[in-house]
């Protein structure tokens, strides 16, 4: 799993937080193209939006060829468009199914819809295409990761061990991070889950009202119960404060520094954890965080993310005080939890490592925002701010104001009284802040407008359908 990605998402989260040709003829056709080459630069630079406007005059030739079509299938993608993006790439696939990219985009899609066994199928494809054999290798090791087999990531190691060395480059640092956290696991799997039910009701904690995170307690390692943030902005299954990692005596392995929102960086070490338990189900030989961030300092805590959740159907009501936890393999149990004549919004939910949602904010075009149960406010990209939200706004609404991230405390522009669209959902009088979001989107390899907090959750009954990727919020009885 990309280390750096899991630890951006993790910080943004704490706030409040051409490729190789399959045949000849594609490889002659995007070689006498220099935009298609310039658009792989794009792409492979984060320069997402730009990438996004030359694919447009690209796809505008009926006569273009199928490698460049599938290179502008990934820049529409991460651009956020995943049915326009889906079609290009099955486009491509019927007329010359060899085209790494196109496998690429389509493995990309299947990890949007939690579907493993597919993004495995075609990110395996993927790894032979010239401009971007390190992110097919990159995304095919976290959704290996994610499936859990060891055998099976040590199989991916060789095959990345072939294929870098081929460009004569090292293993990255996350692969060679989670190898060392996997030692002396060959044969097992990681995130084991053990126990059957059928409803697992969670008691909601909450410890500081003013950033209204919601917490469930786990017991880890045979031990006590230790507090948790349920955080669905991070894409990690678990991380745990130094603190605690020192109380439950675990052995630390690699090291990185993170930086995010706040102005101080968080020193970062991984391990692994022989049991976690909640209610009655256990998870075993699971890996963890271990991050120095500042809402964790002092304190015996952790925070759970996107990895774990997405293993349930999930109900959160706050007012209830109680998270309730489905088998993803039977959806009929969540959907008889919900009384549809109450609902007030039922939306796609997309899994770009955290979850993820389409909103409009303010009047401005629809677009991919980030959805952080932990945040107590929302965020807006800066460039996107300018271009589409700013102008329309009396200057004197814009203020300066103070966000605390994971690395403390930084000032942001900030505008009360705007209006966010979700599905047919509007909710008015929201308060915004201005965010540069270039860090979050290089690192997670797609677009994000922004970032949409609890405010827009708390007021529902929440249910994260991860099976069938829908979010929806339910009014309460009155």
């Amino acid at each position: 799993m990309d280390k750096h990605a899991r630890i951006m998402l993790l910080l943004l989260a704490v706030l409040l937080i051409l490729g190789q040709a399959a045949d000849s003829h594609g490889a002659q056709s995007s070689a006498q193209r220099p935009d298609a080459g310039t658009l792989v630069t794009l792409i492979r630079g984060n320069s997402f939006r730009e990438a996004d406007k030359l694919a447009a005059t690209l796809l505008a030739d009926p006569a273009l060829d199928m490698q460049t079509m599938a290179v502008c299938g990934l820049a529409v993608l991460k651009a956020g468009r995943i049915k326009e993006a889906e079609a290009l790439f099955n486009k491509v696939i019927s007329r010359s199914a060899g085209i790494s990219e196109a496998h690429l985009g389509l493995g990309r899609i299947a990890r949007i819809r939690n579907d493993r066994d597919e993004a495995i199928s075609h990110f395996r494809r993927a790894v032979s295409s010239s401009g971007f054999y390190e992110e097919a290798l990159r995304q095919l090791w976290r959704v290996t990761w994610d499936r859990g087999f060891v055998s099976e990531l040590l199989e991916v190691r060789k095959l990345a061990e072939e294929r870098f060395g081929r460009e004569s480059k090292p293993l990255p640092s996350w692969i060679t991070n989670g190898l060392a956290q996997v030692e002396g696991l060959a044969g097992k799997r990681l995130f084991e889950m053990e126990g059957s039910f059928e409803r697992l009701e969670v008691p909601l904690a909450i410890i500081d009202p003013r950033l209204r995170i919601r917490m469930i307690a786990f017991k880890l390692n045979g031990k006590g119960e230790y507090p948790f943030d349920i955080d669905s902005a991070s894409a990690d299954f678990m991380t745990v404060s130094p603190l605690l990692a020192e109380e439950l005596g675990l052995s630390l392995t690699g090291s990185s520094t993170a930086s995010g929102v706040g102005t101080a960086t968080a020193a970062v070490r991984f391990s692994m954890l022989d049991r976690v338990e909640l209610g009655g189900i256990t998870f075993r030989n699971v890996p963890v965080m271990v991050s120095d961030i500042h809402p964790f300092r002092g304190l015996k805590k952790g925070l759970i993310g996107t990895a774990l959740l997405k293993r349930f159907n999930v109900t959160i009501d706050v007012d209830a005080e109680v998270m309730d936890l489905y088998p993803i393999e039977r959806p009929e149990l969540l959907a008889a939890n919900i009384d549809r004549a109450a609902i007030a919004a039922d939306v796609p939910l997309y899994l770009y490592d955290a979850t993820t949602v389409e909103a409009s904010l303010a009047g401005a075009p629809a677009a991919l925002y980030i959805l952080d149960s932990a945040a107590a406010t929302n965020l807006v990209d800066r460039v996107f701010f300018e271009e589409y939200i700013k102008p329309k706004l009396d200057p004197a609404r814009i203020v300066s104001a103070g966000i605390r991230g994971a690395g403390g405390a930084q000032q942001v522009n900030q505008v009360n009284g705007l209006s966010i669209g979700l599905g047919p959902l509007v909710f008015e009088g929201q308060t915004v802040h201005e965010f540069p979001m270039e860090g979050l989107n290089e690192i997670g390899g797609r677009y994000l407008a922004g970032l949409l907090g609890n405010p827009l959750l708390w007021p529902y009954r929440v249910h994260m359908d991860f099976r069938a990727g829908r979010l929806i919020l339910e009014k309460r009885p009155m």
